[in-house]
């Protein structure tokens, strides 16, 4: 089997959802059991994938299968690479941890996908500890505020500058302003931080339904909370090619697609890149 990295960045927020109540939340998005931390299924990404492919039918179904027959593309689950988080200084923070970036190197290496990085992952001494790039926008006083927590950082350049310039060249390498703006705001806390903050800094709106008549009254009114993970949020996964062909080829032209739910109001638009 051939591989390849294919990374998605939320443009809008995603809500790829499990339709299971989760104490006050509705709709919650779907997680790993184990780790708890968002996710983005295969089952969700391949379908939308073929909608957006290019080619005719046949093609497609060669690539993607039909009900007959299973296709030669394989799309694993995106899990969470870099979390958006609200910064005091620098605006936001895309947020990652060791365990994070070493289950990611560990996975891409074993499929036969180079990762972007390849020094080893970087540890972070406690839950108050935090390491950052060299004039990282995110240190102000010393220190690094994220949503309500006060961090001590390390600029620690041999151990995040690596991980940061491989990352952001393989999502920003195009972008009009380089792969600057991320590395600045780059942060790598400890695992047991990065749970939590994966737990408290998504999104949660409350919805409401209204009836034919545009009030709350009658047949509306029914109120619900959905989560969302928040727009500019990373994941990364693999593409592979069953019989030895080359995923890029059948992932060519795919820039963005639409993933979960809720489309019509403008969520689960992602940029797609295949490295």
């Amino acid at each position: 089997m051939k591989a390849a990295i294919v990374y998605l960045h939320a443009i809008t927020p995603v809500h790829s959802g499990t339709g299971q109540t989760v104490a006050v939340i509705d709709l919650p998005i779907a997680r790993e059991k184990a780790t708890g931390w968002p996710i983005i299924p295969g089952s969700s990404i391949k379908g939308v994938v073929r909608a957006t492919s290019t080619g005719d039918e046949t093609a497609k179904e060669a690539a993607f299968g039909s009900q007959e027959k299973a296709g030669e593309i394989v799309l694993t689950d995106q899990r969470i690479l870099c979390l958006p988080v609200r910064s005091f200084f620098g605006t936001f923070a895309w947020v990652t941890c060791p365990l994070v970036l070493g289950r990611f190197a560990k996975d891409m290496k074993a499929i036969g996908a180079a990762p972007p990085f390849t020094v080893g992952t970087p540890s972070v001494a406690n839950q108050d500890a935090c390491k950052v790039c060299p004039g990282s926008t995110l240190v102000n006083g010393n220190k690094v505020y994220l949503e309500d927590l006060d961090l001590n950082p390390s600029e620690d350049a041999a151990a995040t500058m690596p991980i940061a310039d491989g990352i952001a060249g393989a999502l920003f390498a195009n972008d009009q302003q380089g792969p600057t703006p991320f590395t600045k705001r780059f942060a790598v806390v400890s695992d047991e931080l990065f749970s939590f903050l994966s737990e408290t800094a998504t999104e949660v709106a409350a919805r409401i339904a209204l009836n034919e008549r545009g009030t709350t009254t009658g047949d509306g009114g029914n109120l619900w909370y959905e989560e969302a993970v928040p727009s500019e949020t990373i994941f990364a996964g693999a593409a592979l090619h069953a019989n030895g062909g080359d995923p890029k080829t059948v992932l060519n032209g795919i820039s963005y697609v639409q993933i979960g739910g809720n489309a019509s109001v403008g969520r689960g638009l992602c940029r797609v890149i295949v490295g």
